[in-house]
């Protein structure tokens, strides 16, 4: 190791399955568009789909972001349907839920959940399977 850089050791991290299935999770999403209720929590919106309760041990999609970089679970390109998808905007990293052929679902810019294309939300995005390993 040259003088300066850092070791850092990247560890294994458990999959285990989430309360609710991705399909599930979808419905569970699209039965609250519209909904202004989850403003400004997208993070919880989406760990609440999956089917936890308490709270995912991430402040924010920037931290979840910053621990699935470090793990190596984001990837880039077409997000599958029922991935989460962590996008650049509004100068901060926001999460929606993939649909499949572009589209994403989740409390966007605005506000509501909705339906959007993510083409028109940011250029900015990667994606990682719906993973909470912290989540209760």
């Amino acid at each position: 190791m040259a003088w300066g850089e850092v070791a850092v050791e990247r560890r294994i991290v458990p999959r285990v399955a989430n309360p609710r299935d991705s399909e599930a999770a979808l419905n569970w999403q699209l039965e609250r568009v519209g909904s202004a209720a989850w403003q400004d929590w997208p993070l919880k919106f989406q760990r609440m789909a999956f089917g936890y309760a308490h709270d995912s041990g991430w402040h924010d999609a920037a931290d979840a972001v910053g621990w699935l970089n470090h793990h190596d679970l984001l990837r880039e390109g077409a997000a599958p349907r029922g991935a989460l998808v962590w996008y650049q905007a509004a100068d901060r990293i926001r999460v929606a839920c993939s649909l499949g052929s572009g589209q994403v679902v989740g409390p966007l810019l605005t506000g509501p959940v909705e339906i959007a294309e993510l083409s028109q939300l940011s250029t900015d995005c990667v994606w990682s399977d719906p993973h909470f390993p912290f989540g209760h």
